[in-house]
């Protein structure tokens, strides 16, 4: 199978927010949880449906795509704070030395020695299109390349870089 090639223009680390969001526990609530929600700049941005692929829940729209990852913010809000929503374990930042968890290995792309996972900023991945699907699922590929250094966790941030080039 043949991989997509990102189109857009990649965004350069150096603007990346600092971590965006941390999560206590299994379970995120507004009480427990400070999310950068982002900005309302996506193509269904105010539908009344959260079209952010981070959360998870009844609000949710249905067809998500990561070009959506923080640019849904007002609806995305207002189903958090309402509990319609929460955000996904997958993209809990580790807090107090706990381990990322990576899922596993049931994605297409799954072990071809490119991380596929968009919570990854990685080398191997640049221009690469991300997939909703491959969120959580190319577990070996992601946990080998941040152990070499050649990728690096930004599951917590509104505007994940969709390509990084590595000196």
């Amino acid at each position: 199978m043949k991989r997509l090639v990102l189109l857009t223009t990649a965004i350069v680390l150096g603007s990346l927010p600092a971590a965006a969001f941390s999560q206590a526990g299994g379970s995120a609530s507004p009480a427990t949880v400070s999310i950068d929600f982002g900005d309302d700049s996506g193509m269904y941005a105010t539908d009344g449906q959260c079209d952010d692929p981070r959360f998870e829940g009844a609000a949710m729209a249905p067809g998500l795509i990561t070009d959506n990852i923080g640019r849904d913010a007002s609806d995305c809000r207002t189903d958090f704070k309402q509990g319609r929503i929460r955000l996904s374990p997958l993209f809990a930042d580790p807090v107090d030395g706990e381990a990322i968890d990576y899922g596993d290995d049931e994605s297409d792309f799954a072990n071809d020695g490119e991380c596929d996972d968009i919570r990854f900023a990685s080398e191997g991945a640049a221009g690469t299109l991300y997939i909703v699907g491959d969120i959580g699922h190319d577990a070996s590929d992601c946990r080998s390349a941040l152990e070499e250094g050649r990728a690096r966790w930004q599951g917590g941030v509104a505007r994940p870089v969709q390509q990084l080039m590595f000196e």
